[in-house]
């Protein structure tokens, strides 16, 4: 059972990471929508469901990096399988993210002032976060 059930999330994660970037979750959506049997079939209803389940347990779970934004991308990947404006929204996302990535890699890549100035606005961050976890959980 479990071995067929990784040859399962084996697949559809082999599909979904031979999309082009910018249409992954469209192209998912399209492909949940040929399978589906009725507009309010049981698995939809389910997929749904959970995904609404999992956004509202990380809004629960605050900012915490695995309970909060995991299961927050786990959810929104669920409702994009199944409602077309969240796909394209999260279709969007992932091009502006990889933009932004490539920007960060060409700022590292061309200077030592690059890879300090990279390093400290990462540094920030992280304390920052650190700081709003901290009052988050202990001041209020």
């Amino acid at each position: 059972m479990i071995e067929r059930f990784k040859k399962f999330a084996r697949r559809i994660w082999q599909d979904f990471s031979r999309g082009r970037p910018g249409k992954r979750f469209q192209g998912r959506y399209y492909r949940r929508q040929q399978d589906s049997r009725g507009r309010f079939g049981v698995r939809r209803v389910f997929n749904l469901t959970l995904g609404i389940l999992l956004v509202a347990a990380s809004a629960v779970g605050g900012l915490l990096p695995v309970l909060g934004w995991g299961t927050a991308i786990i959810g929104f990947a669920l409702i994009a399988g199944e409602v077309l404006a969240a796909a394209r929204l999260l279709d969007k996302t992932e091009l502006r993210l990889r933009q932004f990535l490539q920007f960060v890699r060409f700022t590292w890549d061309h200077s030592w002032a690059g890879k300090v100035l990279v390093t400290g606005v990462t540094g920030l961050a992280v304390a920052a976060f650190v700081y709003l976890m901290y009052v988050s959980l202990f001041v209020l």
